[in-house]
């Protein structure tokens, strides 16, 4: 029998959001009722030949590319169904709350989100089975701005009570949710050359939507026409998805929590001070260095 540490960081009356660990990971234990049930889950999981996984560490970009895999795979219908609903989420599975559908009965193919890292993620036990994964990164500055504006809007369900300052410094750390920002993006980093893995970045998409939209959708073995990769991409721009903005809301709720936010790169500076900034390249980006990764802060 595992164990699974309950993780709550506090310093004075601050508290971070409230995590259980789960083969390595910080998972939110708001929807982690019974961590054992989740990872007999994960470990277990059976992977079927076109199942997609489309992943990401939090808040870099998952939403947007869950949409345009939906629609590469539909033909570019705008659906108004929730986003989870049409590509749940795998470490809500287990959680009794969760209205989203049964993943392991879905038909196939089961297009899926999650934020587990290439270590903890299921695979293929043969060659039969191996399915796809597309991996979206985004650049650490950003994230961790968008991950506690997220955060905050969630309310007191998480756990989290501090400012933004003492927030970053626990993302600095690998004390938020889903840990590490830099393990979790090296680990997959390293697998980019898979025939079944698709590393993608935030800020490509945003300089360049038609082509990458082009090249998922060759990924998934789906290429496209002119017209309907035209029509995909106009419609997956944040002003596009704003226009079927419930189908991003958190549960469904008429007033949030979003899963769409600004859409934007660069916002992180309005957040970070000189000595923040400084802090962040010395312990979060200095361990990129080597690993041929480059990320844009700014357009």
């Amino acid at each position: 029998m595992s164990t699974f540490p309950v993780l709550q960081e506090s310093e004075g009356e601050w508290t971070s959001d409230k995590t259980v660990e789960i083969l390595g990971l910080r998972i939110p234990a708001y929807f982690v009722p019974d961590p054992q049930l989740l990872h007999d889950f994960i470990t277990g999981f059976q992977t079927r030949r076109d199942d997609v996984f489309v992943v990401s560490y939090p808040k870099s970009g998952t939403t947007w590319v869950q949409e345009i895999v939906w629609q590469i795979y539909h033909n570019g219908e705008i659906n108004s169904g929730k986003i989870e609903d049409r590509v749940p989420f795998v470490e809500e599975a287990t959680n009794p709350k969760s209205t989203q559908p049964d993943i392991k009965t879905l038909p196939s193919p089961r297009l899926l989100k999650t934020h587990l890292s290439y270590e903890a993620i299921p695979k293929a036990k043969n060659k039969d089975t191996s399915c796809k994964y597309i991996y979206i990164a985004r650049n650490p500055k950003d994230a961790a701005v968008s991950s506690y504006k997220f955060m905050k809007s969630l309310g007191s369900s998480t756990g989290l009570n501090a400012p933004w300052e003492y927030y970053v410094k626990l993302f600095i750390e690998g004390k938020t949710m889903w840990s590490q920002w830099s393990n979790h993006v090296l680990g997959w980093w390293e697998h980019r050359h898979d025939p079944n893995v698709l590393f993608l970045k935030y800020e490509d998409l945003q300089k360049d939507l038609l082509s990458n939209v082009r090249i998922i959708a060759d990924f998934l073995n789906k290429p496209l026409p002119d017209d309907l990769a035209n029509l995909i991409a106009e419609q997956c721009t944040f002003k596009g998805m704003m226009k079927n903005v419930q189908s991003y809301l958190l549960r469904g709720k008429e007033d949030g929590p979003k899963l769409l936010q600004k859409g934007v790169v660069g916002n992180w500076k309005e957040h970070f001070t000189p000595e923040l900034n400084e802090r962040f390249e010395k312990e979060v980006m200095a361990k990129l260095k080597g690993s041929g990764l480059e990320l844009d802060f700014e357009l």
